[in-house]
């Protein structure tokens, strides 16, 4: 009976090493690119509910495709970037053509929060950035936002505009590693047609 218990337990933890892992927290695979077209995608299935990732140096840049799924509730804090000073790491958000949505420059209670607007934000894919202070989002027209601290619309010369690069020089400050929360999110593939995945695909989704 204990040799058939222990068989039983032997092949289940068999089992769990070799399951695919759907966690709900996206952690940076190699380093997310800084353009719409590099932009790593979150690939899995359900809801997102975050992202981990580290700035390898002062003008790095992390963009994320993820897909919102719904509206939130306004004044519901959807986008939360941990942090421990304002001049740390900042959190864009775009649309899917790269247009800015929002940001957030001001550390506040730990969090540099994206507030839902109530009205404006309509389901689909966006792109998430984070940059070190003083590493800035720029349109053909210059800057997407301003200097100005606190949640804010494109301000900017380059608002309107899709994002075409990034300028100026970060500053190094904690938090990095960054963590991010999220809400009313999910993973950037999870409304793309079912296709025959490739090998690539899979050890992407699986780990290698």
């Amino acid at each position: 009976m204990l040799r058939r218990t222990l068989a039983t337990t032997l092949a289940l933890l068999a089992t769990l090493a070799f399951a695919p892992a759907h966690a709900a927290v996206w952690a940076e695979v190699g380093d997310a690119g800084e353009t719409l077209s590099g932009a790593q995608l979150t690939i899995g299935a359900g809801t997102l509910n975050g992202i981990t990732g580290s700035l390898a140096s002062a003008n790095d840049v992390d963009i994320y495709c993820i897909r919102l799924n719904g509206v939130p509730p306004m004044n519901l804090p959807f986008v939360d970037l941990a942090c421990v000073v304002t001049g740390g790491p900042n959190v864009w958000l775009f649309d899917s053509a790269g247009n800015g949505v929002f940001s957030n420059r001001t550390c506040q209670f730990s969090s540099k929060y994206i507030l839902a607007p109530g009205s404006g934000l309509t389901p689909g894919n966006y792109y998430l950035a984070v940059s070190f202070s003083g590493r800035d989002p720029q349109s053909a027209g210059g800057a997407i936002w301003s200097a100005a601290l606190g949640q804010r619309l494109p301000d900017g010369p380059g608002a309107p505009g899709p994002l075409t690069g990034w300028s100026g020089t970060g500053s190094v400050q904690p938090s990095n590693p960054y963590q991010i929360s999220l809400g009313f999110f999910d993973y950037c593939d999870a409304a793309t047609p079912a296709l025959k995945p490739t090998w690539g695909a899979l050890k992407l989704h699986y780990g290698n």
